[in-house]
């Protein structure tokens, strides 16, 4: 039997852990037409539950856009990605196509052949004079005017709508976005991972977005709930796995989504049987299968940020800077600490969960490996 546990998204078709309460609450603002900044650390199924929502939103009727705005390098590109979301969900669909076609004008269609869907899209623009900010602003105001046309709800998903804050004129992005949004008949989910620089453009009062949408927080999974779900995952798998195991896997992925999915996945690839010696083998590997990610994450950052994201996975601290605790971890100054904090928190590297909380490292596993890191360099 295939392996009931996913790496990826997971496909609308499966189970997904929980989630109803979040599920229910979102929907309901997706059709009450609110926009929501949706925000976790990375890997904590934002994506998996939003195309969950839409899929069941696209059921009953309304037209659902998704664009990832992940790696995007330009305005133009922005632009394009927007189109190109519009386009994908409108394929197929044939007087929505049409709409398309007739509306979103700053933008063609192209299809071409592809061995695995049987064709692949992408967008080119239709004018090359148009490029820059007067190419987003028509496109923003093209879908607005296909948004008037169609009678249906619409919902629009804006993955890793953060990265457009690395944009030249990112400023202007934003308020072309705000200016032209606000007008449509859609509700709108900013998505994202890191989160002080997603939540600083929606609570800054200087910024175009301030006080425009609901926040919303995606919790980690609550362990019991977590643990029953792997296990009946197992189970109905042909896995042998009991609920102490399962609890045991769970608290090894520290209730992470990810990790934990993870986990599983690689335990049901190594035994029948899920027990104590599984997990760690799973975890070993784990660990394994991340350390090129974590390795490429340390090399990016200067010494004096390493050694402190070093010292929190050590040990977590709510007196960061504490001259006991900066002379402990050989930190350097105060003032540099203060500078590295503010600039790991930036790079959603560490956290502090609540005002008079402990400053950690977000990833718990991250946090793990430093550590292992350290054990194996003092062996």
């Amino acid at each position: 039997m295939a392996n009931p546990f996913y790496l990826q998204v997971i496909p609308d078709d499966r189970p997904l852990c929980d989630r109803s309460i979040e599920i229910r609450e979102l929907t309901s603002f997706a059709e009450s037409g609110a926009n929501v900044v949706l925000y976790s650390p990375r890997r904590y199924g934002k994506t998996s539950l939003v195309r969950r929502i839409q899929r069941d939103l696209a059921a009953r009727g309304a037209v659902t856009v998704f664009v990832d705005f992940f790696g995007v390098s330009s305005v133009d590109e922005v632009a394009a990605r927007l189109a190109n979301g519009v386009f994908a969900f409108t394929h197929g669909r044939e007087p929505l196509w049409k709409k398309a076609l007739t509306t979103i004008r700053s933008f063609r269609p192209v299809l071409k052949p592809d061995p695995e869907s049987g064709f692949s899209l992408s967008v080119e623009t239709a004018a090359a004079e148009r490029r820059g900010i007067r190419l987003l602003e028509e496109t923003l105001e093209s879908f607005g005017r296909f948004i008037e046309q169609i009678e249906s709800p619409v919902h629009v998903a804006l993955d890793e709508f953060q990265e457009i804050v690395s944009l030249d004129q990112a400023l202007q992005i934003e308020s072309a976005f705000r200016t032209r949004i606000q007008n449509h008949r859609a509700s709108y989910f900013f998505i994202g991972s890191r989160r002080r620089i997603l939540l600083g453009m929606f609570n800054d009062r200087q910024r175009p977005f301030f006080q425009s949408a609901i926040a919303y927080p995606l919790p980690r999974l609550p362990e019991d709930e977590l643990a029953a779900f792997v296990r009946t995952q197992f189970t109905d798998a042909g896995r042998e796995c009991s609920l102490d195991a399962a609890i045991e896997l769970v608290a090894a992925g520290a209730s992470h989504p990810y990790y934990t999915e993870k986990l599983a996945f690689l335990a049901y690839e190594l035994a029948e049987k899920i027990d104590t010696e599984t997990i760690a083998a799973a975890y070993d590997r784990l660990l394994g299968t991340e350390r090129p990610v974590f390795e490429a994450t340390v090399l990016g950052l200067p010494p004096g940020q390493r050694r402190l994201l070093q010292a929190l996975a050590r040990e977590p601290t709510e007196h960061l800077l504490a001259s006991s605790y900066v002379a402990a971890h050989n930190l350097g100054s105060i003032g540099g600490v203060q500078h590295a904090s503010r600039r790991l928190e930036e790079l959603d590297l560490i956290e502090r969960a609540d005002p008079d909380g402990a400053w950690s490292v977000v990833d718990p596993l991250f946090a793990a490996w430093l550590n292992r890191q350290r054990e194996r360099r003092v062996e």
